[in-house]
């Protein structure tokens, strides 16, 4: 069997873990390094008469996508080696080109193949307001929720709850000055901060209630598998609104939780209707012992969790790919 794992070079540890997993089996892999793509590798899509080839072309190696038999779209970073001399007008529709063309490759590629999982579905499954409305018509507790770009209504929307908490759809990295790097992470709100939000006009973030905490969770869903690690986030100051900001040392202390069986079961509801086949999800659980949900990420990272699981969730994730455990194919209608 020959697996295609989507990628770039620093993508989380969890990619060697499946790697090894996959190569025990007896399975071939070959990793797509997309940061690579399109200066140092190539593709070459053939359509003719109703047939199509399609080549990924590098220094050392050719290989005709059609002996995979499953790919694994992990994470893609495409353009990031194409030279800043090029020019930003010329770049930036380098960059958007390349990406079009790829994702139109493993599109067309995949009619018919198993890929874990398709652009498609991890768009759709990427939107925060989406997952929230379907957690809710699936039963899970979620928090009140506002997103808006007006100053107006986030004020108005804070009288509500004793805090307030704001996030933004995507993550990502802001530079200084120095050009150091920072994540933006959740924000609690003072209330004196409310008073001026200025900015805000410019780019929509999401509001909700702050939600009282006893543990976080990161719950990872591979299949018909769940995943869950218990975060002691509450006993860290600086990570008590978002564990992420003491991440380096919290992930030392998680530990593997069994969910209630009615918990599982509506995620594993929200990955059928996602039709997805990875998922790592983020839960709350509150001092009166309610379990709340927050989100989704269908390219969650999960190689701190794969390690207080003893590397079952890679195992996991090569027996998907491989078809040695339940794979899904087709989405869950709730409407």
């Amino acid at each position: 069997m020959e697996v295609l794992i989507v990628t770039y070079s620093n993508d989380d540890q969890g990619i060697d873990n499946v790697t090894e997993a996959l190569q025990r089996k007896g399975t071939n892999v070959y990793r797509f390094t997309t940061n690579y793509y399109p200066t140092q590798i190539q593709l070459a899509s053939h359509y003719i008469n109703n047939t199509e080839q399609v080549k990924i072309i590098s220094e050392d190696v050719t290989h005709d996508l059609a002996k995979f038999d499953a790919v694994w779209y992990r994470r893609i970073r495409i353009g990031q080696e194409i030279p800043d001399d090029m020019g930003e007008e010329y770049k930036i529709p380098a960059i958007e080109e390349s990406k079009n063309t790829f994702q139109g490759t493993l599109a067309s590629w995949g009619i018919g193949k198993f890929v874990l999982d398709s652009v498609a579905d991890i768009r759709r499954a990427d939107n925060k307001q989406l997952q929230l409305k379907v957690a809710n018509r699936l039963g899970l507790r979620t928090p009140a929720t506002l997103v808006t770009n007006s100053a107006t209504e986030v004020k108005a929307f804070a009288k509500n709850y004793p805090a307030v908490i704001s996030k933004m759809q995507y993550s990502f990295h802001i530079y200084d000055e120095n050009d150091e790097v920072y994540q933006v992470f959740t924000h609690k709100w003072k209330p004196e901060e409310l008073e001026d939000i200025s900015g805000l006009e410019y780019s929509p973030m999401i509001f909700q209630e702050y939600v009282e905490k006893e543990f976080e969770f990161r719950v990872v869903v591979i299949g018909d598998q769940v995943f869950c690690g218990k975060i002691p986030s509450q006993s860290s100051t600086e990570g008590q609104s978002d564990w992420r900001k003491d991440g380096d040392s919290l992930v030392d202390y998680i530990e593997p939780y069994e969910l209630p069986a009615s918990i599982k079961l509506k995620l594993l509801h929200l990955m059928d209707y996602f039709n997805l086949n990875y998922g790592a999800i983020d839960l709350i659980k509150t001092p009166e012992g309610k379990f709340v949900f927050l989100e989704i990420n269908p390219v969650g990272e999960f190689s701190w969790l794969d390690e207080a699981f003893n590397l079952q969730i890679s195992e996991a994730i090569a027996n998907v790919l491989m078809g040695r455990a339940r794979r899904r194919n087709s989405p869950l209608n709730l409407y």
